[in-house]
């Protein structure tokens, strides 16, 4: 990385592991400084310059890990719910790693997820632009007749009035009374987007397990195990231009 300046707002997202919108929050609410002065919205700095949150320095972590985890039933994604456990304590010695999960699973959801250091590609994932393929198996409680799976295919309305992008691939598996087991694409991640979709055509989600993201496959990865990547095969499994 060179030592160019750029927002801080930037810099504190892609080597701080925070959000760009954590980073937003915390600069208009007056608790950023650049060499002992509170910024601005916009002010700009470089990982030299001494930067601090709350009076606390950020320390710039250049040397990202990356990781792809098969999450287990009741494993949460986020560090701010103490109530669960937490995904990111699968991994080996994670109280020393500054890490976190890209996007969110819920506690009951199973399947592959993306755990990093690196603030950078989770802002690249996580934004609607990025349009990376997620793929799921979907096990439904009841038969899904051609009209619903046509609804599915083009676009639902959610509870919110959210109308989704139409699926990329959607697979009907097994459609009998005794078991309906669908593999489907999208490209968005709106929260607990796959379940409200089912719920909008009156089908309910009883077991969801997300497979694959982007081309990173979850493959032979055991469920509660992980994979240990390097920056380049996380990038170009993404398809995003490796530097």
């Amino acid at each position: 990385m060179n030592n160019k300046e750029e927002r801080v707002q930037k810099l504190i997202a892609n080597y701080a592991s925070l959000s760009r919108r954590q980073a937003d929050k915390l600069i208009e609410e007056g608790k950023v400084s650049v060499n002992g002065k509170v910024i601005q919205p916009g002010a700009k700095g470089s990982i030299n310059d001494e930067i601090k949150i709350d009076g606390k320095r950020v320390k710039f972590n250049l040397k990202h890990e990356y990781f792809l985890l098969n999450k287990p039933k009741g494993y949460i994604c986020s560090r701010e719910d103490a109530k669960g456990k937490e995904a990111i304590s699968l991994i080996n010695n994670y109280k020393n790693r500054n890490i976190f999960t890209v996007g969110r699973l819920d506690v009951a959801t199973t399947g592959l997820i993306i755990i990093t250091s690196d603030g950078f590609l989770s802002n690249y994932v996580m934004s609607p632009k990025s349009s990376i393929k997620k793929t799921y198996l979907v096990w439904v409680d009841k038969v899904l007749n051609s009209k619903q799976i046509s609804m599915l295919r083009k676009g639902v309305e959610l509870d919110d009035g959210y109308i989704t992008k139409p699926v990329k691939n959607f697979k009907l598996i097994k459609n009998d009374k005794d078991s309906v087991l669908v593999k489907i694409t999208i490209t968005e991640g709106k929260k607990n987007q796959i379940r409200r979709m089912f719920s909008s055509i009156e089908r309910q989600v009883i077991n969801l397990k997300r497979v694959q993201i982007g081309y990173h496959k979850i493959d032979k990865i055991v469920n509660g195990q992980y994979k240990k990547l390097t920056k380049r095969e996380m990038y170009e499994g993404l398809g995003i231009d490796y530097e």
